[in-house]
């Protein structure tokens, strides 16, 4: 019999250590087109799409051409960047986490606000690619995070029932997706929110680490 139980992650700050260098390109791109932008600033919007992050640092509006170009240029910088640096980006236990939860009969999927290309690419590139049952990307949906489009797409495609899955993320934004859907939420500190934000945002449970995931999903059911 197929598991129904079925767990979603966020990929950027959840699997992948990826923040810092999210935040490096996006600053660079911005102020490439002459808009100074600090990686600093960056951080909140990690877990966004690329588009409303870009809009809103470089202060243009969704509906300036020059989004489009910033997006093509962000690109191709952050493809370079991920095919030097590959399974180095992997968070540590992650792998382990996967095949464990796997091997307890849970269903996984990525929900992500990258593209599904470029979220398949960095899952290639870190090596967990093939213990990932589904990936949607935001692409694959008409509203992106925070609202609920991305998980509820992600439990029809594993076949998975809305209750009792949980959505694992590091930023706000994937709180409040979670919520909107209906799924339980897991905050995970290793990304873009502190614990206090995760949990203000909704999080039912805040963990540290992958093997913190691992001990919370596997095995008796919380």
């Amino acid at each position: 019999m197929v598991s129904t139980k079925a767990v979603l992650f966020d990929l950027d700050g959840t699997l992948a250590d990826t923040v810092p260098l999210i935040s490096e390109h996006i600053a660079a791109t911005i102020t490439s087109f002459g808009v100074a932008v600090e990686p600093i600033s960056v951080v909140p919007y990690i877990g966004r799409p690329l588009e409303f992050a870009l809009a809103e640092l470089s202060g243009f509006g969704a509906v300036d051409e020059r989004i489009g170009h910033m997006v093509t240029g962000y690109h191709e910088s952050w493809r370079r960047a991920i095919n030097e640096q590959g399974d180095e980006l992997l968070l540590p236990g992650v792998h382990c986490m996967l095949t464990a939860l796997r091997e307890d009969g849970w269903r996984i999927a990525v929900v992500t606000a990258k593209t599904t290309p470029e979220a398949v690419h960095l899952l290639e590139r870190i090596g967990i690619r093939d213990v990932v049952e589904v990936v949607v990307g935001n692409d694959q949906v008409a509203n992106g995070k925070p609202a609920p489009d991305s998980v509820l797409l992600g439990l029809r495609l594993l076949d998975a029932p809305l209750e009792g899955a949980w959505y694992v993320g590091d930023a706000a934004s994937d709180m409040e997706m979670a919520m909107a859907a209906g799924t339980r939420a897991m905050g995970i500190t290793t990304g873009a929110s502190p614990r206090e934000a995760l949990l203000a945002a909704g999080a039912e449970i805040v963990v540290d680490s992958a093997d913190e995931v691992t001990a919370r999903l596997v095995g008796p059911t919380i």
